[in-house]
């Protein structure tokens, strides 16, 4: 049996998502071309056009990445693992995307995603963030029973924009697939599973709108032309200020490239989560540099605090840019072709390759066999440029920001500064300030906490009591909310479970009653009886021998034989200790005795009486 596991991100806060289209799972694998799914790609790059247009991502942007069975099997390879299961090489259509803060980005991924499936007859999309199988974690509250994270781990897709899960576990990934496309109304999740992930994600398209923030800020000349010609380089500033320590800020003390002493007030576009952020961000620049703050009451101390920010992060970025050139410049210098194929690598390699089967046994020097190596030589030299640019990756960010600085100009500059009088208001921040009313509307619409239909929500007492309340089954109690009280059966399950009471104590009674052995021989001791319950069962040995203790004890008393009654006292202390010492818990004699123990206690309170009155 081969089960689905695709690779989980590798880091925080990312979100990968797996498009299969039609063609993936109804062809063979080998079949799928690199070409074909490029092909696919462009048709969705179409269509997600309109919307990803002016979007400012907070880290990474949306990007389509092909992968055929071949270019996973190289991969896992190159990577080390010598066996990929049939799902980690089934082709499909990659999305890897970093969203860090701003859960916001996750979300509009997912609409889109969403409308793909509506748009395109017999895609299959699966989405898994660092959480795991999130779009269930979000409807948890709608979950049947059945829906476990083990049940559900790698089972959940999407096609035609709703929710599928796959419980059969029997079946290969591409097998699973087609089922879902043939049979998808056997592994619809339930409307109500539906409508709260469709909840989640009716506010798009309209909140890329509602999302921006447009503020004001006193910035360098510079740092402001750049923003204006490249705005999504907000983003990179903010969040290298507000993740920077305070070693790389020291590059900040001399602001090299983005100097304090002209500066202009400019509006700045970002989103509401960049922006508060930075606010929430405490650094407020090296005094030494010749910031010059006004007082905290004044209505531009906001702007001039904002515009530092700003250009610090700018000028932590174009220090990491400069040094990154310099790396690449020495590494040239010296000789060292990190991008040429090492041959020890190399050689690994191919090893692996023959391990693996790919060059099905075909004998040495016969063209297919070369053909298979010179496209496996192909796509490890490829992938070698890959990984280097992936490496790059993090400071494209930095190279863009210096390649833009070295276009600017003067004219540039100058023009910058003439727009001052021209700015359009900015928009209020009052929503970061949220009281305790708003807050409870916000966690009402987001969880559900107010009332439904118009009733007053359950408090905590309340809901403790009706946990309380709760039957609970073989794995513990199932508490499905304010007004439903009976859990929901699954469909299969038709019956019902009904509880007698009365029953169920007359069962336990039943397996009380144990039959004790006894000396001679054996007495029948009673579920009430071995309990400490009702004294009036005269029945059974026990009894009998408390009675006949209780007769020979009183027969003592009256004849006043000291011997004997030294031995009864001998007898009542050593019992009566037991139980002082038992202090009215579980032990030995009083799992015994049980009721007659108050028999002991009058019997000894009667003796002493009864020497008072002699003496």
């Amino acid at each position: 049996m081969t089960t689905m596991q695709p690779k989980r991100p590798r880091e925080d806060d990312v979100l990968e998502c797996f498009l299969y289209p039609r063609f993936c799972y109804s062809l063979n694998p080998e079949q799928v071309t690199d070409e074909m799914l490029v092909e696919e790609i462009d048709k969705y790059n179409r269509e997600v056009e309109p919307f990803v247009k002016d979007y400012l991502w907070h880290r990474d942007g949306l990007t389509f990445r092909p992968r055929t069975k071949q270019a996973l099997q190289f991969d896992s390879l190159i990577e080390g693992s010598s066996r990929a299961t049939d799902f980690d090489l089934l082709p499909h259509i990659h999305i890897l995307l970093r969203f860090d803060e701003d859960i916001g980005d996750e979300w509009f991924v997912v609409f889109l995603v969403m409308n793909l499936t509506k748009k395109y007859e017999g895609l299959i999309a699966r989405m898994v963030d660092s959480d795991g199988e999130f779009l269930l974690i979000e409807a948890a509250e709608e979950l049947p029973v059945w829906a476990t994270p083990e049940t559900c781990q790698n089972r959940v897709f999407i096609m035609n924009g709703a929710v599928h899960v796959v419980q059969d576990k029997q079946k290969i990934c591409i097998n699973i697939l087609n089922s879902v496309y043939q049979r998808s109304h056997i592994f619809k999740m339930s409307d109500k599973v539906q409508t709260v992930i469709q909840k989640r994600i009716s506010i798009y398209p309209e909140e890329t709108e509602r999302r921006k923030h447009k503020a004001r800020a006193y910035l360098p000349e510079k740092a402001a032309y750049i923003l204006r010609r490249e705005p999504r380089l907000i983003a990179s500033a903010v969040r290298t200020v507000c993740h920077s320590d305070p070693l790389e800020r020291k590059v900040c003390r001399a602001m090299r490239y983005f100097p304090p002493e002209q500066r202009v007030i400019t509006n700045v576009k970002m989103t509401k989560c960049l922006y508060a952020m930075a606010m929430h961000c405490r650094y407020t620049g090296d005094p030494r540099t010749g910031w010059n703050l006004p007082p905290a009451s004044n209505p531009k101390y906001n702007a001039y605090l904002l515009g530092i920010k700003i250009a610090c992060g700018l000028e932590m970025l174009m220090s990491q840019a400069h040094e990154q050139r310099r790396r690449r410049v020495k590494s040239n210098e010296s000789g060292d072709n990190s991008g040429a194929v090492n041959e020890v690598a190399w050689t690994a390699f191919l090893k692996r390759l023959e391990a693996s089967g790919y060059f099905k046994e075909l004998l040495q020097g016969s063209q297919e066999r070369e053909e298979l190596l010179r496209n496996a030589r192909s796509y490890y030299e490829q992938h070698i440029s890959i990984s280097e640019a992936n490496r790059r990756n993090e400071g494209s960010e930095a190279d863009s920001l210096l390649e833009v600085y070295n276009d600017v100009q003067s004219n540039d500059v100058e023009m910058e500064a003439k727009e001052v009088c021209t700015l359009s208001p900015e928009d209020s921040d009052g929503w970061l300030n949220v009281d305790p009313a708003q807050l409870e509307v916000m966690l009402g619409q987001q969880f559900g906490i107010a009332g439904k239909g118009g009733e007053q929500p359950m408090g905590l007492q309340e809901k403790v009591n009706a946990f309380i309340n709760q039957k609970s089954g073989i794995e513990g109690v199932q508490f499905f909310g304010d007004k439903e009280t009976e859990p929901r059966n699954d469909i299969e399950d038709n019956g019902r479970v009904d509880f007698d009471p009365d029953v169920f104590d007359t069962a336990l009674r039943d397996i009380l009653d144990l039959v004790v052995p006894g000396g001679d021989g054996e007495f029948d001791g009673s579920s009430e009886g071995s309990l400490g319950g009702d004294e009036e069962d005269q029945g059974g040995e026990l009894d009998k021998y408390m009675r006949l203790l209780d007769s020979q004890l009183q027969q003592q008393m009256i004849s006043g034989s000291n011997d004997d009654s030294e031995k009864g006292e001998e007898v009542e202390a050593n019992l009566l200790g037991s139980i002082q010492e038992e202090a009215g818990g579980s032990g030995p004699l009083g799992n015994i005795l049980g009721g007659p123990v108050e028999r002991l206690k009058h019997i000894k309170s009667s003796e002493t009486a009864s020497k008072e009155t002699k003496k």
